[in-house]
């Protein structure tokens, strides 16, 4: 191949300079047998004077490394379909650099060529450049890394654009003299980093970063990471106005800039975009008065920052409001129920997965996190004061309590479910349904039309009953109905079984305004109607909406879902649905209608298409319902709750469970696969029991708490009894919202031998101590009243004297009152601590001898002196809580002695997320 592009005299000089680079040193022969293997991939590429050139850069590697020189020359074919052969000086020339003498450089050189000819892709030689200075000075640091990441580069780059390659290896070469452990993770991110932010600011982004690392050295990764990913949450339209706020803060405190990029996607969700600014600029004012003040109000776990943020923003976060619509809850339900974020429930994995819909699971509520449907916060407080009392309602009025078995109070007598399921032979195994509601359902062939006409129907006898039970609430329930109202379809749009649906749901929902449904469905709507109007009267119960859900599934059944002809339609008022002046026509359509006849009013013209049937939009205020799945886990804690003698009768088998959950209509396994079905309710069984045994197991327990590392975020509750504090930060100035957790403890009674024996051994000094208090002067002024002479009028004793004296008895003269004071009004409150350190030794023999009781007489000293050698043999030291012990049975007995209120309470900590508050006697508890 080279005689076929060479002439004789320059294959002669080819050959010598092939001779010339073998003879460098002893392996030099490896670097001429590249040179020779190379040479026909490149002689016909470029004139010879580039080729001698070629070799002769080659050769003068070879004297530093044959190494080297053996990587460049093969390196070299590939190079040149990047590179022209006049660069090669400067393509060898950079690589030469690398080259420090040592073992371990000239591996790093070799490395260099070896990948150069996949850098150059992506690379200009002014950039390839600039990347092996950084490798040149991370290699002082670590020639390892240096290899890694050379190694990487391609790939690394050719997914950065070229405008933001100089902003990224300026960074690395930052960090290469700052903090070089961080530089392999940027690499790895490096693109997955930057695909967060626009394309026109990525190259500011990494300025920032770069700057940050100058002033801070500290990690730079988690910034990167943390602040890209905060970014991305943000529009990308906004990222400039971000970019700009933070070059400001790092001026201030580069510290604050993570933090500030961190939390800016949760600020914005919060308030209005054109807000941001504000909130900023007080961040920034605080900042510059006090950095770890400013440095919480960015980190979100400020005082003063919370108020900026409440005045800011017209939504409602559910932490604000949590505690008083606790209390509301609890006296709605009439037991101990927690509030907690719908988040929380759906990371829990056990069948709800809607993250913002309120719902129960039976114990607790959940709802979301944060409101912003209305301008103000009072109308989101309504908001969520709605939705909470629906959620509530259901547990008080009883729509999980649902028994099969028990009549019905508005059907009284015409109970279909039990005539349907003793004809099925429900009742012969007991243990084939694991809830009555799984029962119930299984009457169905289409569970899903149940499942929703029984929602649409339950519901609608909730929101009547709240409305009759709570007349103040009304107001704002209607206004949230109509509302709900507003945002749906017309039914006259829909096709006919979707239609027949949506007027359910209207009628369930109260709606008073005009209704355009098709007039096919004329009679079927008015027996739909007075089906749920029997629901919706007082004193109806769960079974009543049983009752009804089979009544309207076999109207809705016979209905086929028919294209919509909206030319074909009525105004209708729904106050008119179902009154019909003749009552007993009316009753006899209802039981044709549900007698499965005719029922379909006028018949649909031949020609429409039927279309597939779509579910109703659910009712947004009403949220997720699910009592079929509620039940189940009811039944799962109960199982949890049996004893050994109880477990010998048949649990709850998981087959069983998965059977009813794969069967259910609550839990949605569309589209994969059969296998994907069974291993998805699968996870959901083992979710469903660990979470009954979870709770069953709190509630043994009294929610004993289990220690969790501290991630310096504010807390929440999810215990009863337990309550979140503010902190004050000394060095923030300000107060950390949410930030210590109190779990009041209930003491157990124990004996009095302790009471008894530091009241013998301390007589002499509980007997003064009593003397003491007996001479404190009481306190209040008490109106004493019926005196002969006083400061003035008793105007009561007046009128009655001068009634007296008309009656003609003899009067009384007793007609003044004044102020004594003979009242003590004081009660006191002991707090003990009871950490463990007070379990720490007090050195008894170092007590002052003035300070033991000395009795006066000397036989009592010598029984006493004999008394104390015998306790000092046996005990040296006594623990810091034993003497808070005896101190506060001393106290007791003088303050029992003058009727005094006292209370006794103790504390104790493992953390801020376990403040333990120990109630030993309450205030108004009598001792004993």
């Amino acid at each position: 191949e080279a005689k076929r592009h060479l002439n004789e005299e320059d294959l002669l000089t080819w050959a010598r300079e092939g001779v010339a680079i073998a003879q460098h040193s002893f392996r030099s022969w490896e670097a001429a047998t590249e040179y020779f293997k190379a040479t026909p991939d490149v002689v016909g590429r470029m004139p010879f004077k580039h080729v001698l050139s070629w070799a002769r850069w080659g050769r003068a590697l070879s004297a530093d490394s044959p190494v080297v020189s053996s990587s460049f020359f093969r390196a070299s074919p590939d190079a040149l379909s990047r590179i022209t052969p006049d660069d090669i000086g400067q393509w060898a020339t950079i690589g030469k650099t690398l080259y420090k003498g040592t073992w371990k450089s000239s591996s790093l050189a070799a490395t260099y060529f070896e990948v150069s000819p996949r850098l150059l892709q992506s690379l200009s030689l002014v950039e390839l450049e600039e990347l092996v200075g950084f490798i040149d000075a991370l290699a002082q640091k670590s020639y390892d890394l240096a290899n890694e990441c050379l190694t990487i580069a391609d790939g690394v780059f050719a997914k950065i654009d070229r405008a933001d390659r100089r902003s990224f290896l300026v960074l690395a070469g930052v960090l290469a003299r700052t903090n070089w452990r961080d530089i392999k993770p940027l690499f790895e991110n490096g693109a997955r980093i930057l695909a967060h932010i626009e394309r026109g600011q990525r190259s500011r982004f990494l300025n920032l970063a770069e700057r940050l690392t100058r002033r801070q050295g500290s990690s730079v990764i988690s910034f990167l990471l943390d602040s890209s990913t905060a970014l991305g949450e943000i529009p990308q339209a906004k990222h400039s106005q971000i970019l700009n706020m933070s070059e400001r803060l790092a001026g201030a405190s580069p510290a604050a800039v993570g933090e500030f990029l961190r939390n800016t996607p949760q600020v914005m969700n919060l308030v209005k975009e054109e807000q941001i600014d504000l909130w900023f600029e007080e961040g920034l004012r605080i900042l510059q008065e006090n950095e770890d003040g400013g440095l919480a109000f960015f980190r979100l776990e400020s005082g003063r920052g919370e108020k900026v943020l409440e005045s800011l923003s017209n939504g409602l976060q559910l932490e604000r409001v949590k505690e008083i619509l606790t209390m509301y809850c609890r006296a709605l339900a009439g037991q101990q129920v927690e509030l907690q974020s719908t988040q929380e429930l759906k990371e829990r994995g056990i069948g709800w997965t809607a993250a913002e819909q309120p719902t129960t699971e039976g114990d607790n509520i959940f709802l979301p996190s944060f409101v912003e449907r209305y301008p103000s916060k009072d109308q989101n407080f309504g908001w969520f004061k709605v939705i909470a009392t629906h959620q509530v309602a259901h547990l008080e009025f009883g729509s999980f309590d649902f028994l099969f078995d028990k009549p019905s109070v508005k059907f009284a007598g015409q109970d279909q479910r039990l005539v349907i399921g003793a004809g099925a032979g429900y009742g012969k195994d007991p243990a084939a349904f694991i809830t009555d509601l799984q029962k119930f359902f299984s009457m169905f062939p289409d569970r899903q039309l149940a499942s929703d006409i029984f929602t649409f129907v339950e519901d609608g006898r909730i929101d009547h009953r709240v409305k009759r039970e709570y007349p103040g609430l009304r107001p704002t329930y209607e206004v949230v109905q109509r509302e709900a109202v507003a945002d749906r379809p017309q039914p006259n749009t829909l096709p006919l079984r979707e239609a027949l649906m949506e007027v359910l749901i209207r009628l369930s929902l109260e709606d008073k305004s005009k209704i355009t449904t098709p007039t096919e469905l004329g009679g079927i709507i008015d027996a739909v109607a007075e089906i749920v109007r029997i629901v919706q009267q007082a004193g109806a119960e769960v079974e009543d909406s049983a009752e009804a859900t089979l009544r309207v599934y076999e109207i809705v059944s016979q209905v086929p879902n028919l294209e919509a002809v909206p030319e074909r339609s009525e105004e209708r008022e729904s106050g008119d649905m179902g009154n019909s002046p003749d009552s007993q026509k009316l009753q006899e359509m209802i039981e044709q209608l549900t007698a499965g006849s005719s029922g379909q009013g006028n018949a649909p013209p031949q020609g429409r298409q039927e279309q597939e049937y779509k579910r109703p939009e659910q009712v947004e205020f009403r949220g997720d319902f699910k009592p079929e799945l509620v039940q189940a886990l009811d039944n799962l804690k109960q199982q949890a709750q049996k004893t050994k003698q109880d477990m010998k009768q048949r649990g709850i088998a998981k087959e069983d469970l998965k059977r009813m959950l794969q069967e259910s209509a609550e839990i949605e396994f569309s589209d994969v696969e059969q296998g994907e079905i069974d291993r998805s309710a699968g996870m959901f069984v083992d979710n469903l029991m660990n979470e009954a045994a979870k709770q069953q197991s709190k509630a043994r327990s009294g929610g004993q708490f289990v220690h969790v590392p501290d991630d310096e975020t504010p807390l929440q509750v999810q215990e009863p009894k337990s309550f979140l504090y503010d902190e004050w930060d000394f060095r923030a100035a300000d107060y950390k919202p949410r930030w210590c957790c109190v779990r009041e403890k209930q003491m157990e009674e124990g004996t009095q031998d302790f009471y008894d024996k530091t009241l013998k051994n301390h007589a002499m000094l509980a007997a003064k101590i009593k003397k003491q208090f007996e001479m404190l002067a009481p306190q209040a002024m008490k109106k004493i009243k019926h005196l002969p002479d006083g400061d003035e009028y008793d105007f009561d004793a007046v009128v009655e004297s001068v009634i007296e004296k008309m009656a003609g008895d003899t009067p009384t003269d007793k007609v003044y009152w004044r102020r004594n004071k003979q009242d003590r009004d004081v009660a006191v409150v002991f707090l003990l601590d009871m950490s463990a350190s007070t379990a720490e030794a007090v050195d008894e023999t170092r007590r002052q001898f003035d300070s033991w009781d000395l009795p006066d007489d000397p036989r009592d000293y010598m029984a006493w002196l004999r008394n104390r050698r015998e306790e000092m043999t046996r005990r040296t030291y006594k623990r810091i809580i034993d003497i808070e012990k005896e101190s506060t049975v001393l106290l007791i007995r003088a303050l029992e002695a003058i009727g005094d209120s006292y209370g006794i309470y103790g504390f104790s900590g493992y953390g801020r997320e376990n403040v333990e508050f120990y109630v030993i006697k309450d205030i108004d508890e009598r001792f004993g």
